[in-house]
């Protein structure tokens, strides 16, 4: 029985930890990155509230015209670019990833 109790106290704060960072209720927390210029390459991370990094959302290069999906499961990000292998990453502002917007770089 003490066993079920603190199964149920696990389950209750993951999923309060959850809601918490989540995008507004009824949003869907996916978007889309596209490069606005040749092949880019593109480092997405998912942020907190307080804009903290939380984890690696994804990265690769990318095409004009082509689209890197992202879920988001706080439904902001941050988005680092770069244009040529030799070039530094160039980091814009977090911005938010809810409702299948596009987001285009830079």
């Amino acid at each position: 029985m003490k066993t079920m109790k603190v199964i149920w106290l696990a389950v209750f704060l993951s999923a309060a930890g959850f809601c918490h960072n989540a995008p507004a209720l009824g949003q869907d927390p996916s978007c889309y990155i596209t490069p606005s210029m040749g092949k880019t390459f593109f480092f997405v991370r998912e942020l907190d509230q307080d804009s903290n990094p939380l984890g690696e959302l994804g990265s690769g290069w990318f095409n004009q015209g082509d689209q890197m999906p992202v879920i988001s499961r706080t439904g902001r990000i941050a988005i680092s670019y770069q244009v040529s292998s030799s070039d530094k990453r160039v980091m814009m502002d977090p911005t938010g990833c809810s409702g299948g917007t596009l987001i285009s770089v830079p």
